[in-house]
């Protein structure tokens, strides 16, 4: 099949037989690759940075809200009639509001929300949190050995704190430590003893794990003298509320007579919590003491657009706050999957629910409440396709120069070529199809170059962060873009993503087809006689 002679001229002369590379034609499609690249890599990662807040918020937020707009109600009745609506999987009933923290001299005013604590939280996966929130004691010749509290540890005198209250107020959840013993071996084949609970009641204080045979070992506690014996047939050492959770875990290298174990236990701290009914309380003259409770573990939120100092309490703790026995502000729920994965689904459903409940309550999904902020992360993106569009246009400015001199070196060529037959609009399109092909190579460049930056998106990110920002920036930096657990999509694996790469790709040849009309136009415009005469 042989190729039109437009086409087969327009190649030749950006790639020549004899030359084995075309100065002008790499920087052409060169110029052209690395603005498909820019644009591509920008909007994929505004595009990322949605996905990831879209995300936060539903694992912080829940799907949406069931608000009632009455003070009185009877709330387990209503709970039930939500969730055995069709599209509600879980609800979970909430009361919030201000509360004062206070530790020494030290205070916080934090964001509180009281919940039913359950072994299965509902919508908000709390345990994840807490793990997020971990943070570990640095200490000489010993290793931080702290179990990560879970939902379960949730008491009316203990509380869960946002990383941000912790660092305000000096304070820490339960904590154990276990020194290292130069009787025991620390490798890691080495069977070891661990605390696998500890809860917010537990005292400060040392114990000790001697194995008197391969099998036994006596537990002690150094202070008080509290000892008793084990065997490695029990599985879990539970002696009850306040005292550790000891757990063997024995690997490749047993346990010996005369292996010592030791670990130091630090209690929880302590905070006071004063409500604003207190402050009603002492302008009557009544002075109550604030409310005392131990801390049972930091959260980390992952949406962290409202409340960074936070409290997570339970439902009776904050009714005792308020002075509201038996009240709620409503109740967050979650979708169940087939409504979550569509807003417009998800949308309908609420008004749906809305309306079965009847005038005293309102049902707002998650992307209503934070419309402002999506909004801004839209704008922000159709802000950067704006600015990266002149790069396009910078790169087809480029290519017309270039095809226009091509023109005016070419004149006696272009003679020739209407004087042996060929049309003026076929001569026309042979640059007008040199811009295409440029466009056309510069777009398949530029979408693997946008490749390659996705994949190694990582390695380069820390790279530049670490360059601009510095090793003390980077926290600064990933608070708020957190690169390295940004989701990307490759454009096989969203149908969003590929439509970026082929909008840019698309856009990139229009523009340099384009830039070769005005070279065509000036070809067609020469007089044969005149160009064979031209010097």
């Amino acid at each position: 099949m042989k190729l039109p002679w437009p086409l087969y001229l327009a190649w030749k002369q950006l790639f020549p037989t004899q030359k084995k590379v075309s100065f002008f034609s790499l920087l052409a499609v060169v110029g052209v690759a690395l603005g498909v690249n820019v644009m591509i890599v920008v909007i994929a990662f505004m595009q990322g940075f949605q996905d990831k807040f879209r995300n936060d918020i539903i694992n912080a937020q829940g799907h949406g809200r069931v608000v009632p707009l009455q003070s009185s109600f009877d709330w387990r009745e209503m709970h039930q009639k939500i969730e055995d609506y069709s599209f509600i999987d879980q609800a979970m009933p909430y009361l919030q509001g201000q509360i004062l923290l206070q530790k020494g001299k030290y205070n916080s005013i934090p964001f509180a929300m009281g919940i039913e604590p359950t072994a299965e939280t509902p919508v908000f996966d709390i345990d994840s949190f807490l793990e997020g929130g971990t943070i570990r004691m640095n200490s000489h010749d010993s290793e931080d050995i702290t179990p990560v509290p879970t939902i379960e540890s949730l008491e009316d005198e203990v509380v869960f704190i946002s990383t941000q209250v912790a660092n305000r107020l000096g304070v820490r959840p339960a904590t154990a430590i276990r020194f290292h013993d130069s009787n025991q071996s620390t490798s890691s084949i080495a069977s070891q003893i661990t605390i696998s609970r500890l809860d917010p009641f537990v005292e400060s204080g040392e114990w000790e794990v001697l194995f008197t045979s391969d099998q036994n070992f006596t537990v002690k506690e150094l202070s008080s003298g509290v000892e008793y014996n084990a065997t490695l047939a029990n599985g879990l050492i539970d002696r009850g509320f306040g005292i550790p959770v000891f757990e063997a875990l024995i690997n490749s290298e047993p346990f010996k007579e005369g292996d010592l174990f030791q670990f130091h236990v630090f209690k929880a701290s302590i905070i006071e919590v004063y409500s604003p009914s207190m402050i009603e309380t002492a302008k009557a003259d009544e002075m109550v003491p604030p409310r005392e409770v131990r801390v049972g573990g930091i959260f980390e939120v992952p949406w962290q657009g409202f409340h960074t100092e936070a409290l997570i309490s339970t439902m009776r703790l904050m009714q005792d706050l308020r002075v509201e026995e038996d009240r709620i502000d409503g109740f967050y729920i979650k979708a169940v999957d087939s409504v979550a994965k569509r807003e417009n689904r998800l949308g309908e459903s609420c008004s749906e629910l809305q309306n079965s409940l009847g005038e005293g309550w309102r049902v707002i999904p998650w992307f209503v409440e934070n419309a402002w902020f999506f909004d801004l992360l839209k704008f922000e993106e159709y802000l950067m396709t704006l600015i990266m569009v002149p790069i396009g246009l910078v790169a087809a400015f480029a290519i017309a120069i270039a095809l226009m001199t091509s023109v005016l070196r070419k004149t006696r060529e272009i003679g020739l070529l209407v004087a042996m037959g060929g049309s003026r609009i076929s001569v026309g399109t042979v640059f007008c199809l040199q811009g295409f092909i440029i466009g056309l190579l510069g777009s398949v460049l530029g979408c693997g170059f946008a490749l390659l930056f996705m994949y190694f998106r990582d390695e380069l990110m820390t790279f530049i962060v670490h360059h601009i920002a510095g090793e003390e920036g980077q926290a600064g930096v990933s608070q708020f873009y957190d690169f390295y657990s940004l989701q990307i999509y490759y454009p096989w694996e969203s149908p969003e993503s590929l439509n970026t790469f082929l909008t840019f790709a698309f856009f990139a040849i229009l523009i340099s087809t384009f830039a070769g009309l005005l070279p065509a136009w000036r070809a067609t415009r020469l007089n044969p006689a005149d160009a064979l005469r031209s010097e």
